[in-house]
C-alpha cells in the first residue's frame, strides 16, 4: 500500500523458503502477506481457549513412630506425600483439614492438637511436660515447600523446626503461582507427636483423619 493511500495493490505471489517470502519493489511503504489472493488482506485471528485442570494424589495412610510411654514420635516414618499437577498459569494452593482437633484411641482417650502461642502461626515445637500433643508441617524438601509471600515453614525438618496444629477448618499449607511441571509438585507433609514426661497417657492406637485439598488460584 503506497504511503498515504487506503487501497492495497496486489503484487505477484512468491514461494516461502526457510520462513521467508522474498520479493522486490520500489514504490510501496506497507506490506501484508496472505495465504491466498484476497481483496481484504486482513489477517484472520485463530483463538483457542484452554481451561485449567488440577489433580491431587496423596498417601492413603501413615503410621507415626511409636512412643514408649513418654517422649517424641520418631519422624522417620511420619510422612505423607501429595502430588499436585495443574496447567493453571496462576498455580495452585494445598490445604489440610482434620476430622477432629485431637487424636483418639479405641477407648476414647485423646492426644490434644499442638498449641502455638499465636493461632495459625507455626512455631518451634514445644510441648509441656504435663501435656500430650500432635501437629504437622511441610518438609523443606517439597517442590513448593512454603506459601509464597509468607514463608511460614522454616528449613528444619525436625522438632526444632516450625510446627502447627492440623486445624478443623481448611488451612493453606503450600502454594505455587505458576503451573507445575508435567510430573507435578511433590509436597511432603510431616506429622509429629509428643507425650510429656509427666503426662499419664493411656496406651492404644490413636487415630485421626486428615483431608488434603488442592485448588487452582
Amino acid at each position: 500500500r503506497p504511503d498515504g493511500e487506503e487501497t492495497w495493490t496486489e503484487e505477484s505471489t512468491c514461494t516461502v523458503t526457510d520462513s521467508q517470502c522474498t520479493f522486490t519493489t520500489d514504490h510501496a511503504t506497507e506490506y501484508t502477506a496472505n495465504y491466498e489472493v484476497s481483496n481484504s488482506p486482513t489477517p484472520t485471528d485463530v483463538n483457542l481457549g484452554l481451561d485449567a485442570t488440577i489433580s491431587l494424589t496423596c498417601s492413603d495412610s501413615v503410621t507415626l513412630g511409636t512412643i514408649p510411654g513418654t517422649g517424641q514420635s520418631s519422624l522417620a516414618t511420619n510422612e505423607v506425600t501429595c502430588t499436585v499437577g495443574t496447567i493453571n498459569s496462576s498455580g495452585y494452593q494445598l490445604s489440610w483439614l482434620a476430622s477432629t482437633a485431637y487424636m483418639e484411641n479405641e477407648n476414647g482417650d485423646q492426644i490434644s492438637p499442638y498449641t502455638p502461642q499465636a493461632p495459625a502461626t507455626p512455631e518451634t515445637w514445644s510441648v509441656a511436660s504435663t501435656e500430650s500433643e500432635w501437629g504437622g508441617r511441610v518438609k523443606s524438601t517439597s517442590t513448593d515447600p512454603d506459601i509464597t509471600g509468607e514463608e511460614i515453614w522454616d528449613s528444619s525438618d525436625s522438632y526444632g523446626g516450625t510446627w502447627l496444629n492440623v486445624s478443623t477448618s481448611p488451612f493453606v499449607i503450600a502454594n505455587r503461582i505458576t503451573e507445575t511441571s508435567q510430573e507435578g509438585s511433590t509436597e511432603t507433609i510431616l506429622f509429629g507427636a509428643e507425650i510429656g514426661s509427666n503426662k499419664f497417657q493411656p496406651t492404644g492406637t490413636y487415630d485421626v483423619e486428615v483431608t488434603f485439598t488442592a485448588t487452582t488460584l
